[in-house]
C-alpha cells in the first residue's frame, strides 16, 4: 500500500514538474512579445485619445516613472506633440478598479478637459460591466469636461447594472485629471 501510493506521488511529481518546466519555457519565449503587444496597445489608444486635438502621442518613460511614485495605477505618460513639438497635451494609461480593472488611456487637453477616454483592456463581467466600458455614449459624456474632479451621476450619468464600471471609469478620468494638475502646477 505505502508502495503504491509513493509511486502514485512520485509520478505525480514527475509530471507537475514537466508541466512546470513547460509553462516557463514557453513564458520566457513569448514574454517579450507579450509586453510589446502591451506597448502597441497603449501607444494606439494614447494616439485615440490625442486625435481631437490633432497631438502626436510620444511616451515619456522618465516622466512616467518619476509620476508613479506618487500615483501608482499610473502605467504610462503620452507627451501630445503639436507640429512644432510643443506640448499640447497628455494621454495618461492608467488602471482603476470597476468590479474588476480597467486600463483606460485618458486624453487631457492643455486646458485640462478631457479630449477622449479609450479602454486598453476591461476585466469586467462580460454583459454586465463590460457594457459600460464598450459604451460609446458613456465614455462620450467626459469629452470636455475637466480640470475640476468629476462626480458620477452628477457630472455623468452612469449606465444601469454596469454602477461598479462607471465609478470605476469616473475614477480614472479624475486620476488622469489629477495628474494632469500636479504636472501643471509642477512649475509654480
Amino acid at each position: 500500500m505505502t508502495r503504491t501510493i509513493l509511486n502514485l506521488g512520485l509520478r505525480l511529481l514527475v509530471v507537475c514538474l514537466v508541466a512546470a518546466v513547460g509553462l516557463g519555457l514557453t513564458y520566457t519565449l513569448v514574454k517579450n512579445r507579450i509586453e510589446e503587444q502591451d506597448r502597441k496597445r497603449r501607444a494606439e489608444a494614447a494616439e485615440a485619445v490625442l486625435s481631437a486635438i490633432e497631438a502626436r502621442p510620444q511616451e515619456d518613460l522618465e516622466l512616467t516613472a518619476s509620476l508613479q511614485e506618487r500615483f501608482a495605477d499610473l502605467i504610462g505618460v503620452f507627451e501630445g506633440l503639436d507640429a512644432s513639438g510643443d506640448v499640447i497635451g497628455y494621454a495618461f494609461v492608467l488602471k482603476s478598479k470597476g468590479y474588476n480593472f480597467i486600463t483606460m488611456a485618458v486624453g487631457v487637453d492643455a486646458e485640462g478637459k478631457v479630449t477622449g477616454i479609450d479602454i486598453v483592456t476591461n476585466e469586467e463581467t462580460p454583459g454586465l460591466g463590460a457594457v459600460a466600458a464598450e459604451k460609446p455614449e458613456f465614455l462620450g459624456q467626459f469629452k470636455g469636461k475637466g480640470p475640476e474632479k468629476l462626480t458620477l451621476k452628477v457630472d455623468v450619468d452612469a449606465v444601469s447594472s454596469a454602477t461598479y464600471t462607471s465609478r470605476g471609469i469616473t475614477n480614472g478620468v479624475n486620476m488622469a485629471l489629477e495628474v494632469w494638475k500636479h504636472l501643471s502646477n509642477k512649475g509654480d
